[in-house]
């Protein structure tokens, strides 16, 4: 094994996959002091830690990050690497899944901890796409970034209903909220454009994808691309209990896209108002509400994947 002498971070989230990430980070570490010299390790303490952490690594000249945890472990990674606006370009982003969905990793192989750290170890990068987007919470307009998802209105209920409720359950638990949210059903109206098209909604959900993967193993964006320059958005327009129940069953295949129901747009810049202001999610956190406005950096982030 060739020794690298690049200035590598790894940032352990503890808390990811019920303890998942501590367990796997005894193994990961000893592999990588192997391979990296000049490897250094920092723990996050507390929820918004690991954005700290990464802002400090743009300051102090860090070459590579690699984060042990899930979604949510890369999505505060990047927000802190661009919390002062672009980074000095050339940092590379390895991830080793060890949280509960792990999706975006699912568009690259299997999500075995032990593939990505032979993976980040071979040091094949590639370019994905960053999506830049803006948002408000408590009346104040916030700037954030995020790889793999944003969930809109119904999606970012069943994701506050699965940390609230249902998280000890894993992946079982999202699926169990998707079931648990639709009886309450959706009124909202929704106002959206794409690149220069507008139309309305009501009563209709939205999910805006980077990659092909949400909640583990649901395909929910079948066509997406991370590298395409464009995210896939994926309307469930006017659905009713029964709708969504059948485009839920047909969801892991990525076959509910075919339901006359489920319409997909694409698009580099997407602008989204809404009656009542609908809540927001990005690659498994909770955010704020909408108007949300977003557009796509092309090839972006560099990271370390076959």
């Amino acid at each position: 094994m060739n020794i690298d002498k690049t200035k590598t971070l790894m940032i352990l989230n503890p808390a990811a996959g019920k303890g998942k990430g501590q367990k796997t980070f005894p193994v990961v570490l000893a592999l990588l002091q192997e391979k990296y010299k000049n490897l250094e390790v920092k723990i996050s303490q507390y929820p918004g830690h690991i954005v700290e952490i990464s802002r400090e690594a743009v300051l102090q000249n860090f070459q590579r990050i690699i984060s042990i945890g899930g979604d949510g472990t890369p999505f505060e990674i990047i927000n802190g690497l661009y919390s002062q606006g672009i980074p000095k370009p050339g940092i590379e982003l390895g991830m080793i899944p060890a949280g509960t969905g792990n999706s975006f990793l699912r568009d690259f192989d299997e999500v075995n901890p032990g593939k990505w750290v032979e993976h980040v170890i071979n040091g094949t990068t590639r370019p994905v796409d960053l999506v830049e987007f803006s948002y408000f919470k408590q009346g104040k307009e916030i700037k954030s970034h995020f790889i793999n998802i944003m969930g809109i209105g119904l999606i970012a209920d069943i994701l506050k209903l699965t940390n609230e409720k249902l998280k000890f359950l894993g992946t079982l638990g999202y699926s169990l909220a998707v079931l648990v949210r639709l009886f309450k059903g959706m009124k909202n109206r929704v106002q959206v454009t794409v690149g220069h098209r507008y139309f309305e909604l009501k009563n209709s959900a939205l999910v805006i994808s980077n990659s092909k993967y949400t909640g583990g193993e649901m395909k929910i964006a079948p066509m997406a691309e991370t590298n395409d320059g464009k995210v896939d958005m994926i309307v469930f327009k006017e659905v009713n209990r029964r709708d969504i129940i059948h485009i839920f069953a047909n969801v892991f295949k990525g076959k509910h896209v075919e339901h006359p129901k489920v319409k997909v747009y694409r698009g580099s810049e997407i602008k989204i108002e809404a009656e009542p202001s609908q809540l927001l999610m990005a690659d498994g956190e909770l955010l704020g509400e909408t108007p949300m406005k977003l557009k796509v950096m092309p090839g972006a982030l560099k990271i370390l994947a076959p």
